[in-house]
């Protein structure tokens, strides 16, 4: 039988268990519900936190309803822009292409996120004045159709003459500048800076400062008439090489006559470069 001392032990031995567990807690705090807020007992050994509400996340700076898009205006000079760069895309058009609106335009309110789309272009082609038709979308919204009359300019590098130029004059780089031009208007057929000139010479007088224009150039003539020219012929496995006497004058790539030395028989021939030309078999 147990004896009083161990009935006093087994007593006390629920307090002595208590006590112990308690240091490892913090005491609890238990509020009270409101409509604004729901709160959940909380503490250090709890891993529950009471949820913000609403108003204090708005408050925060945070809103679900929130996007990273600002409102901006569809102004003239904006559309124009905006009509510059996708008519130089739809053209493949190297340089710059400006567009001016020429009627009056009034602003679009918009988000940053719109979309602008050329429906057509009349004509299909890159000229000083066309007619667009286009659309403008607005967060998967569409805005609305839309068809102006545009001006378009189409600014490419071109060469300009450094010095007095004369006709028969071979075109060299030291001698050429380069300048921004609008090659749809005034300067219209102005050689392109970075164009290959070999095989080309001035056809005229050109005065200093003076922009190139193709009209201006001659294909220097690589076989000339009465001379002697290599005559390389090829088809059917069969290569031949002999001398012929130029009819006529030719450009590279042009068509001349050329007469065969030894059978004195005249044929066609395609000019390859300087004094040769080419018979297909």
């Amino acid at each position: 039988m147990l004896n009083r001392f161990h009935l006093l032990l087994l007593s006390l031995l629920p307090i002595y268990l208590l006590a112990d567990v308690s240091r490892f807690l913090d005491p609890i705090s238990i509020k009270p519900a409101s409509s604004h807020h729901k709160y959940i007992i909380s503490s250090k050994t709890s891993a529950l936190i009471s949820p913000q509400s609403s108003r204090q996340r708005i408050y925060s700076g945070f809103s679900p309803d929130q996007s990273n898009s600002k409102e901006v205006f569809l102004t003239r000079e904006v559309l124009e822009s905006k009509l510059g760069e996708l008519l130089g895309y739809r053209y493949q058009a190297s340089g710059k292409v400006v567009a001016y609106v020429t009627r009056q335009w009034k602003p679009v309110r918009l988000s940053s996120n719109f979309i602008l789309k050329i429906r057509d272009c009349m004509p299909d082609n890159l000229s000083p004045s066309t007619f667009v038709r286009f659309a403008i979308w607005d967060n998967g919204s569409s805005i609305g159709e839309f068809a102006e009359p545009i001006r378009m300019s189409h600014f490419l590098n071109c060469y300009y003459t450094k010095n007095l130029s004369s006709r028969g004059s071979k075109l060299l780089s030291q001698n050429l500048t380069e300048r921004p031009v609008d090659v749809l208007k005034q300067h219209a057929g102005a050689v392109p800076a970075g164009s290959d000139l070999k095989g080309y010479q001035l056809g005229v007088n050109l005065r200093e400062n003076t922009i190139l224009k193709w009209n201006h150039l001659t294909k220097v003539a690589l076989v000339k008439k009465g001379e002697i020219v290599d005559v390389f012929a090829s088809g059917n496995g069969i290569y031949i090489s002999m001398k012929g006497m130029a009819l006529e004058n030719g450009v590279e790539g042009g068509i001349v006559k050329v007469r065969n030395l030894s059978s004195e028989k005249e044929f066609q021939a395609k000019v390859l470069n300087e004094k040769s030309v080419k018979v297909q078999l």
